[in-house]
Parts: C-alpha cells; sequence; structure tokens
C-alpha cells in the first residue's frame, strides 16, 4: 500500500463525510445541545446525594468537584460516541451503493475505515470540546492541572477513538443494519465506562464490564491529569489504552480482510 494513496483515500473519505452530513446550522447546534443538556442532566441528579466528608462520592471525586468530574466524562464519552455514530449511519452508505464504488476502486479500504471515523471524531466533537475548555476555566484549578499529562491523554484518547470506530465500521461491513450498534454500546458504555457513575461504586461483575471500554481508561487518563493525580493506576491505564489500540488496529484489519471475503462470496451483482 502506498503512503500517498492512503492518506489521499483518507482526505477523500473526509470531504465526502463532509458533504453528506452538512445539514445547515442546525447541525452544528445539536452538537453541542445535546451533550451539554447530558451533562446538566447528570449534574442535577447527582447533586442530591451527599458528596461532604465521609461520603462514599467525597472518596473518589475529591474537593466536591463534581461539575469537573461530568464535563470531563462527557467530553471523553462524546470522542467514543461519534465515532460509535459514524458506524451506526454506516447503512446509510449501503443504502446509496457508497460502499460499492469503494471497494471497486483500487483506494485504500483500510483508509476509507479511518477517514469516516476521523471525520465523525472532527465533526462531533469540536463544538462540545470549545464548551468543556470555557468551562472548565471556571469549575477547575488550573494550577492543579498536570498540562504535560492531559496533553498527551487526549492525543492517545484521539487515536484510541479513530480506531474504535474504524474497527465498528469494519464490524459493520457485515449487514445492512447497523442500528444494533447503538443499543450495545451507547448506554452501556455510559454507564459502565465511569462518565456519569464513578466504576469504584460498581459490584465488582459491573467493574470488570468496564474494562471492556477503552472510554474507561481515558476518563482515568484526563481526570488524574486535570486533578494532579499521576500515579500507577494513570500509566496501568495510559499502556493499556495504547496497546489496546494496537491491538484493536490489527484487528480492523482482519476484519475487514473477512468482511471483503464474505461480501464475495455472499454479495449479489451490487457486492454487498
Amino acid at each position: 500500500m502506498r503512503p500517498g494513496g492512503l492518506w489521499t483515500t483518507i482526505a477523500a473519505e473526509l470531504s465526502k463525510q463532509h458533504r453528506n452530513r452538512r445539514k445547515g446550522r442546525a447541525t452544528y447546534f445539536s452538537l453541542l445541545f445535546w451533550p451539554a443538556l447530558s451533562f446538566l442532566t447528570s449534574y442535577y441528579t447527582m447533586k442530591p446525594y451527599r458528596t461532604g466528608e465521609g461520603s462514599v462520592l467525597s472518596r473518589i471525586i475529591p474537593d466536591e468537584r463534581i461539575p469537573l468530574f461530568l464535563l470531563s466524562g462527557y467530553l471523553v464519552f462524546q470522542l467514543f460516541w461519534t465515532v460509535v455514530e459514524a458506524a451506526w449511519i454506516f447503512e446509510q452508505e449501503r443504502k446509496d451503493g457508497t460502499v460499492e464504488t469503494v471497494f471497486l476502486t483500487p483506494a485504500p479500504k483500510i483508509a476509507f475505515l479511518y477517514g469516516r471515523s476521523l471525520y465523525s471524531l472532527l465533526h462531533g466533537i469540536w463544538m462540545f470540546a470549545v464548551f468543556s475548555l470555557l468551562t472548565f476555566v471556571f469549575v477547575s484549578d488550573i494550577s492543579s492541572v498536570n498540562w504535560t499529562a492531559l496533553t498527551l491523554a487526549l492525543l492517545l484518547i484521539m487515536v484510541a477513538a479513530v480506531v474504535w470506530g474504524a474497527l465498528l465500521s469494519a464490524v459493520s461491513l457485515f449487514s445492512r443494519e447497523s442500528s444494533f450498534l447503538y443499543y450495545i454500546f451507547q448506554t452501556p458504555m455510559e454507564l459502565f465506562g465511569g462518565v456519569r457513575i464513578p466504576p469504584a461504586v460498581f459490584p465488582a461483575w459491573a467493574t470488570g464490564v468496564s474494562t471492556l471500554f477503552p472510554v474507561t481508561y481515558s476518563l482515568i487518563l484526563v481526570r488524574g491529569a486535570l486533578y494532579g493525580t499521576i500515579g500507577t493506576t494513570w500509566w496501568w491505564a495510559l499502556c493499556i489504552l495504547a496497546a489496546g489500540s494496537i491491538v484493536l488496529a490489527g484487528c480492523t484489519r482482519y476484519v475487514l480482510y473477512r468482511a471483503e471475503h464474505h461480501a464475495r462470496l455472499k454479495g449479489n451483482w451490487s457486492l454487498f
């Protein structure tokens, strides 16, 4: 595979996704409205609980930093949910016949998957990211933030999110119906990943489920950097997320190969 062909295909996919998913100004409004609404809903749901000294939450969320805890949770969740959504709406590509066209061209197929995942990440997060950045200024103690660790964590998380989205898109190549991804990942990822509720308060079985989602490790990295608590757990989360992303990238290539082989055997004249 030529590197030039890979990046050219990614750029072409970014341009295509932008034309397909730009639906006027209302689209940009929804990029902020729904994540912000979820954040406010979670905040006022948690607010009645006792968070003072001696409470369970005080041992997990230091200095009553519930707004910072939830804001970081939804920022990271939005990173991963936007790429899940890209795989979820993959069925539209099937209905429009775009997938068949891509697979009949000599363009690198893996670049097609990474391109749509990368665009979804950029399209779905930029407005809420700006909102989060401005809010962080008011709810966080800037002096306690480890900026080097936070920058490293965010870069790794964005790479992990793109890889995660590409893998789910590859999985959805096996079926014309991708809505099952919404039901599998939306609520479970939000609940068990520690977006609204700290995984430390879960029973053992739920804690085990939380380890399956990359958002869990991502939140450990972001919150540790924001709180200035970089310890052994933080470094373990960093290593697991990095290693997991490499493994998932390999899985994406394998799933893509199997999906294309399956389509050639079971497909019709339009391939899929």
